[in-house]
Formats: C-alpha cells, structure tokens, sequence
C-alpha cells in the first residue's frame, strides 16, 4: 500500500508508536467502558444537542486538497502502527466512500486476517474544554474482529487517557457516530490523537474492512464540579462548599443553577440562578508548538467559577446537580453535571474489634494512599487489602507500601498483602490488566518465582503480617493436586525467615472441602463466579459448611434494575410512578445490601470483604452502584455499609424474636456488650425512601437509641412504659437493649404450637422458659389471646372471649441459666380457624423490676385436615365465596359446613367423605352490595365427631376466579 515516509513520520512512529501499542494499560488500572454508540440518523439529522455550544476545532475529509496533496492515497500526516500484530501487508488507503451523500471520501482499513490501526497527526487540545468526535463508519465483514475509534488524550510525558467507542456493528451501513464528550483528565494534556483500529480477535476476517468519513472534532464548555474534600465525606454540613467551575463557554455570564437530590434522586433544595462573570481564555500555543492541527476558531470563549453551599441539614448520602443555562433563558448550554458526597456522624458508635473490610484490587487508584489513611478509618474499615508486588529496584514503592500500612495500622486498620502473579508488568512495566490466576504463578519450581517475589517478602513482611495468593475471586488453587502440602511447601519457602504470618487463598463456594488433614494456610477468602445477593449467599453459606480455616466472604452492591411502567421513562423524573420506580430500586439495593452482611455475621465470617469499593457511578441514573464511585467519591451504599461496620464490627448473632407488628428482625451482641436490633417492615408503604410509618411498641431496655441506615441517631418516644419504633422499608438499628429481657423473649417457647379445634375441651399446654438475666429471678406471667376487632391486637389488654387460658400456678422462680417448664391449659369456646396471636405479660424481678410482654402464635386447626377460602366477583357483578378442603389423614370424613354474615341469611353445604383430593364448595351472592370489604365466618363441623373449626375473613374484591375452581354452588 503506498504511503508517505518523512522525517515527521518517523519520529512519530518511534515516539507514539510504542505509546499507542500500550495506550490502555497506560490508562487509570480502572480504564472507562467503551462509550456506547450515539448514532445518528445517516442523513445527518442530529439528536437534541445545542449546536451552537460546539466549536469545530478540526476536521478531515481524506479530500486531495488539504489530506492528499501528492495523489498517493496515504493521508498526509497520518502514521499506522507496524508491528507483528499489525503487520505491513494489511492495507490502510484512501478510496471511494461509495455513497454520495458524504462530504470527501473515506479512509479504508482492510487487516487481510490480521489488525491494522491508523492514526491522525496530533490534534491540539487543552484541559479548559470538552471535546466530542462525530464521524461516518461503516463495517463490512469483520465476523471475529472488532472495529473502534479511540480518542487519545496525550501529554508530554505520554498517553494519558482513552476514550473509545463500543464495538462499531459489522452491517456494511453508513451511520454517523458520536464519541464523548469528553474532558482531559490531566491538566498537562495539550494533544489528541484519533486511532481507527480494526483488531484481528481471535481469528482473522480475511475479508474485512473499516472504513470511516468525514471526521469532524469539537470543542464544548467544561463544567468541573469539586468540594474541599478529595473524597466529598463529611462530617459537619456547614462545611460542605460546592465550587462550579466552568471554562470554554461562548457568553460571558451565563447562569448557573444547583440542585441538591437525596439518594433517590429526588430534590430537596435549589440555589437558585447564580450569575458567573467570566473572563476571556487565552489559546496560547507556546506549549505544544509542534502541532499544526487544532487552531483556528476564532469564537472568543470564557472561563470562571462560582460556590455554593448546599441545604444540607441531615446525615444521608447527596447529589449535587449543576447546570448552565444562557442568561435569561431555560436554553441549557453543554449537559449538566452532578457530584455526590456524603454527610456521616462522626460520632456513630464504634468498635475496636470488627471483620468489616475493603480490597483495593488497583491499589492507591482512584485515591492516594495519602487520602485513603484518612478515609478509610473514616468509613468503618478495619482491613484493607491491596496489591503489593513492586519491581526489584523501585524501593521507593515498597516505602509508599510500608507508610500506608503504618499509618492505617496507628487507626486500628490492618493490612492484608495481596500476591499477584508480576510476570505480565515485568514483560511491560505499563501494563496494568487483570493479573493471570496465582497458581500459573506458584506451580513452577521456586526457583523461577523466588526472584520475583523475594524482595516483595523482604520488605514489607515486617510489617505486613497477612497474605493472600491472588486477588478476591482468583480460586486457581482450587482442586490442585495435594494442595495441602503444595501451600505448605509455598508458605514455608516464602516465609522461610520465621516471620509470623498469617496466608489464605481464594476458594469457590460452589466446591465443598475434602481434606484429610489440616490445612496450612489460615483462612479462605470465598468467591463465586456471579456477585450474590443475600438470597445467594444465604444458599452458599448452607452449602459449604465451616473449615478449620477463617472464612473471609464477599459482599457486594446488588445491581436492582429500575423497573419502570410502560410509556415511561427516566426523562420525566418527577412523575409519580417514575420516583416510586426510583424510592423501591434505591430501597431494594440498601435493603439486600444489608442483608447480605447480616447474613455473614449470622453465620460466623470471619472476614466480610468489599472486593472492589469503587465500583460506582456518580450518575443518577446509572444501573452500577457501590460503595464509592468510580472517581473517588462516595456511592450510594457507603453509608449503609458504615452503618453496618461501626455497629456490629466483631458482633455476636444471638438470634430473632416476634415483634408485635410483625417486622422482620435480627439481633446482635457487641463486644462491649450491648445489643443491637436490626429491623425493617415490608408491609410499610411510604412515598419517601427513609419513612417509617409502622410503629413497633414494646419494652426494649433503658437506654435505647434509634439509629437509621444514614447515621442518624434518635431517642424513641415513650409510650406506657414501652419505646415506639419507628419502622419502614428501609434498615433501622436500635442499640442499647436490655440483655437479659432480650434472650428472655427470643427464648420463650409454647410446649405445643398446634391446637385442635376441639372446643369446650381442656387442652393441656406448658409454656417454656429461660433465665438468662445472670442471677436468680422471680416472677407472674399473664398469657391471654387478644380479642378480635380491637384496633391494635398485639397491644390490647383485652382478653377474648373464644379463649380460656389457665395456669396451676402463674409465678415462677428460676437460678441463673435455668430452664423452666410452665404448666398451663387451653379450653377453646369459638376460637377461630388458624394462626392466633397470643400475648404474654411477664413481671420479672431481678437486680430490679423489669415488666415487658412477649407475642406468639399458636395454630388452631383440624389435624391433617386444610382450609383455604378466597373471595372474587364475576363478570356478572355477583361474588362468590369459594371454600377448598383437603383431608390427608388417609380416614375419610364429612363435614357439615355453614357461612355467616351480619344482615344475610346463612349459606351452607355438605362435604362428604373428604379424602385428599381437593373439594370446592361455592357460595354465591348475587346482590353482593355492602359484602365487599366485610367480615365472614365460616364454620366447618365434623358429622359424629367433636371437631369444629371456625374461619373468619375478610370478603376481597378480586376480580377473577381462582385457577381451576370447579365445585358445587351452594345456595342452601
């Protein structure tokens, strides 16, 4: 293919080329997804983008005038890259587009099986503006390759960032692309260079061609967002100013509007329309006078900042949204920005001993080391995990190493050294991928990986006294051959100097241990090949029961889709059903995210791992979130999760209780020995995220705190000597409960749970206790079943009238630690079909008086014999009441069935000799006015015999019938 060799060529292949060949690995070790595409229509009709805010700083046609002045078909100043990859056959030319409706003709990248890539002449740009690439591709045949365009952002020292489109689609159609836009990351930044690049894949496409047109470069306003915290946590609001910088704008006072949004991104507070008065920007090209391509625009543009201080006045995580806007008009110039940050109670109670950690797979990226031995102790973090491999001769790493782990380890935090397999940095020092699984590394002779790692162990095993072979989810050593006596003979020969040590490896949920003998290493960090919610990780844990090895586990931020209703979207933010879409994706994540390390602590770990903290996105409306972002800022779980850390770090499971109102509840006791209720309540349906409609009213203990998933702590009210709970979809942690009173209602217990329905009978019960106050105690009990229809059952002192209960004796006297048994009897007069709450009054005397109630169940039903009755209205308006019985006790019987409403006559029916096959009996109402919504009895008698069983309801408006509900209508 011909193509122009000159001098500048030559020094652009030996000095970009080699930059190029590593550009990715050169990037942040956490590089940015490809860029979606923003196609547009062929004809050139743009997406909703206000053009006049786009400045053409460069443009390339491939036309004879301007980019092939010699007639080669080579443009002029563009190099390709030459190496085994991307060898010299593959042809790069400039042809026909084929398509008259483009400007110019087309550069044609055809790799014959192999890749090939083409680059621009370097393209001045400078930090102050945004730049977006719009261009004309078209892809034919490329079955196993890829085709990109890539934006490279350069400084003198190098490449400094990429942006790079998806995967252009291999369909032979003309489409017009947008890549960015984009902002220079580094404030040395003065060139870009465009890469067309056809990558060969696993296999090469023989017949493959990329071929892009009309490529056009644009400069926009750059809107820099930024606190005075490098990673925006704070613990005081007054001191949380937001400064807005701007730079590449057309007008010189543009408006500037702020929003504050809560974590689900509705707003809570506005600044208004703040006027910037900026100044001009100066183009200076003193700085990269080697470049020809880039200038011209004769626009004047400005630049300027402006502060705000946000009206925070809660703990809770925040997003602060930024817009600028023409003067005087709602035309917005450039896409608005957003920064989120984090307001934490600094006092939030602590512990010294906690399982609670971070793995940093990237090291000091995106923060410092310096920033995070600030944050870090900050965010609850007692273990931190990162990479420790450094190249022989760069002791100034291992120092930076060894500074980190002394400065965190004088905060409490200790540090965990994780071994990665070096040999791909040490054939590119620039390379910064996923490191190749540990054991490649370790299953060669030692004396192959000694070097390699040897002044790694020197150096900093002083300091650093745990050990990991490979990154979190590296489980390569799982199902090696004689593994117990392998790690033994790698653990002896690395730490072979008699340092104390503590080693682990990575281990796969999904593969049970088989071992023999003692493992050699002490502790196990648990992967799988999916993050798992707390449904999963609840499973993994039953699957895979404990080692004699520390099982460290992972938890991870769920991604929850936002599932909005059809015909809307996110463009209409505001709309009610799109912010409750938004209020239950936001409490589903904070809730599983919880769940998920309730679940490791009520299960022993010995670890509990963030594998990669920042794996968030600063957009509100990005499907990823995490802890942190991925720029360093706070994600939307880290408050949750400090919640959790500083709570119950190094916490004892001691179990569950029933509370009145039914919310789900796990209970914890800390290592200064007060105990920590953690609860939430499906059933409460609130607008706002953190509401908490439902109130659980009982006795808890003297000084009890109320703290919610943000921090913020709160007394509870008092209520007849009991504390009202607030309670709602969302974690609340209550601190503070009485140990004694705690274990004492986890612990009590009915002898017999099922009660036949059997009435006017004496049916012997026993209710069972425990004394775990520490010392003897004595005391009464009252055991009553609350009467239906008082407003709030589980609070009511009122005694039903379907119920006798009766003790031989109702006080008790227990030692400490003892066990006690209750005798009791239970004579049934109406009592209805099913689970019955029954209340126990208890007043306990120990170092003083403790008086407190306790809510069970006791089931009343005929014995192998089940009920269920549903309610539906017809399509002709009547409603029917559909009964379905079931006897599998093998003897046949019949029952005699009738039911009751107030101001209607009684419905009845027969079944005979029910077995167990389902019966369905049909009562219909053809007038059913004043029926829905109302209170039914059934009552169901067994012919000869003593059972009788009593079903109250309430009649539901459901519309349609019950899936095969085929049975006798009954109009008796």
């Amino acid at each position: 293919m011909p193509f122009r060799l000159s001098l500048w060529l030559v020094v652009g292949v030996l000095v970009w080329g080699p930059s190029l060949l590593h550009a990715q690995s050169e990037l942040s070790p956490k590089p940015r997804a490809p860029q979606a595409l923003n196609e547009q229509d062929p004809a050139g009709e743009e997406k909703p983008t206000n053009v006049s805010d786009l400045v053409e700083v460069w443009q390339c046609q491939f036309d004879e005038d301007r980019w092939d002045v010699n007639y080669d078909a080579w443009p002029d100043r563009w190099t390709r890259i030459y190496d085994d990859e991307h060898p010299q056959y593959s042809r790069i030319e400039i042809g026909d587009s084929g398509d008259a409706s483009l400007p110019g003709r087309a550069l044609l990248i055809r790799p014959d099986g192999s890749s090939a890539t083409a680059t621009s002449p370097p393209i001045h740009v400078i930090p102050k503006f945004s730049y977006k690439l719009r261009f004309r591709a078209r892809v034919t045949g490329a079955a196993n390759g890829v085709a990109r365009v890539r934006m490279a952002f350069h400084s003198p020292q190098g490449v400094q960032q990429i942006e790079q489109t998806a995967a252009l689609p291999s369909d032979g159609v003309w489409r017009e692309v947008d890549l960015g836009d984009f902002e220079p990351a580094d404030d040395t930044v003065d060139r870009m260079y465009l890469h067309l690049d056809c990558s060969r894949g696993n296999q090469g496409d023989l017949e493959a061609e990329l071929a892009v047109a009309d490529l056009r470069l644009y400069r926009l306003p750059s809107i820099k967002i930024q606190t005075g915290s490098r990673y925006n946590v704070y613990t005081k609001a007054d001191d949380v100013v937001v400064t807005c910088s701007l730079s590449g704008i057309l007008e010189q006072n543009p408006e500037v509007r702020f929003q504050l949004l809560d974590a689900t991104n509705k707003s809570i507070g506005s600044g208004g329309s703040l006027a910037l008065d900026g100044t001009v920007i100066n183009e200076s090209r003193a700085r990269a006078s080697d470049i020809v391509d880039g200038y011209g625009s004769d626009k004047t543009s400005y630049e300027g900042s402006i502060e705000w201080k946000p009206p925070i006045k809660e703990y809770g995580f925040y997003r602060v949204k930024v817009g600028m806007y023409r003067e005087g008009t709602d035309i917005p110039v450039g896409d608005s920005r957003s920064i989120t940050l984090a307001v934490v109670r600094e006092q939030l109670e602590n512990t010294e001993q906690s399982e609670f950690g971070w793995s940093l797979p990237w090291g000091d990226t995106p923060l410092p080391f310096s920033v995070l031995q600030e944050l870090l102790p900050r965010v609850g973090v007692r273990m931190v995990k990162t990479p420790v491999w450094f190249p022989a001769g760069e002791e100034h790493r291992g120092d930076e190493l060894i500074r980190f782990a002394e400065q965190i380890a004088a905060r409490g935090i200790e540090t965990i050294g994780v071994l990665e397999d070096p040999t791909p940095r040490i054939a590119d020092p620039q390379n910064h991928e996923v490191p190749p699984p540990i054991e490649g590394l370790f299953s060669a002779d030692p004396s192959f990986w000694t070097p390699l790692v040897d002044h790694v162990i020197t150096r900093l095993s002083l300091r650093i006294r745990w050990w990991q072979l490979g990154r979190d989810g590296d489980t390569s050593f799982v199902g090696y051959d004689k593994l117990v006596e392998r790690l033994g003979a790698i653990r002896n020969h690395m730490f072979r100097f008699g340092q104390d040590i503590r080693f682990g490896v990575g281990w796969r949920w999904d593969h049970p241990q088989e071992l023999k003998e003692a493992p050699t290493w002490d502790f196990e960090q648990m992967a799988s090949p999916k993050a798992l919610d707390s449904d999963g990780l609840e499973e993994a844990f039953a699957a895979a029961p404990p080692t004699a090895a520390k099982r460290w586990v992972q938890v991870a931020p769920p991604e929850v889709p936002l599932e909005l209703p059809e015909g809307l979207s996110l463009d209409t933010p505001d709309h009610v059903d799109v912010r409750a879409a938004l209020v239950t994706r936001h409490q589903k994540r904070v809730r599983d995210f919880v769940k998920q390390i309730l679940v490791a602590k009520m299960n022993g770990a010995d670890g509990i791992f963030i594998s990669d903290p920042f794996s968030g996105s600063s957009d509100p409306l990005a499907a990823k979130t995490g802890v942190m972002n991925d720029d360093g800022t706070p994600g939307e779980l880290l408050l949750p999760w400090r919640t959790c850390a500083r709570l119950l770090g190094g916490a004892e499971y001691l179990g569950t209780t029933r509370l009145p109102r039914l919310s789900q509840n796990w209970l914890f006791k800390r290592p200064d020995g007060r105990v920590v209720m953690v609860l939430w309540n499906l059933s409460a349906d609130a607008d706002e995220a953190n509401a908490a409609p439902i109130e659980e009213v009982l006795y808890l203990g003297e000084n009890v705190q109320v703290i919610d998933v943000w921090g913020a702590v709160a007394k509870p009210e008092e209520r007849g000597g009991r504390q009202v709970i607030p309670v709602g979809k969302m974690p609340r942690f209550v601190i503070g409960l009485d140990e004694g009173v705690a274990r004492w209602r986890m612990d009590v217990a009915f002898a017999e749970t099922s009660i036949p329905s059997v009435f006017g009978v004496r049916l012997p019960n026993a209710l069972l206790l425990k004394n775990n106050f520490g010392q003897g105690v004595g005391g009464t009990v009252r055991v009553f079943v609350p009467a239906r229809g008082e407003a709030d059952p589980a609070l009511s002192t009122v005694e039903s009238d379907e119920w006798k209960v009766a003790f031989e004796e109702p006080r008790f006297s227990l030692a400490a630690g003892e066990e006690y048994r209750l005798p009791m009897a239970l004579t049934l007069q109406a009592a209805g079909f099913g689970p019955q709450l029954v209340r126990c009054d208890f007043e306990v005397l120990a170092d003083r008086e403790y008086r407190f109630s306790v809510w069970r169940e006791l089931t009343v039903g005929l014995e192998h014999v089940s009920l269920d009755v549903a309610s539906y209205l017809r399509p002709d308006g009547a409603l029917v009441v559909e009964q379905r019985m079931r006897n599998q006790s093998g003897e046949p019987a019949d029952f005699r069935c009738s039911l009751h409403t107030t101001g209607r006559r009684h419905k009845r029916s027969l079944v005979f000799q029910l077995g167990g096959d389902v019966d369905v009996k049909k009562y219909t109402y053809l007038d059913p006015e004043g029926l829905v919504g109302s209170d039914m009895r059934l009552l169901v008698e067994e012919v000869d015999g003593q059972r009788k069983l009593i079903h109250h309801f309430t009649v539901e408006p459901r519309a349609t019938e019950a899936p095969d509900a085929k049975g006798v209508d009954s109009a008796l």
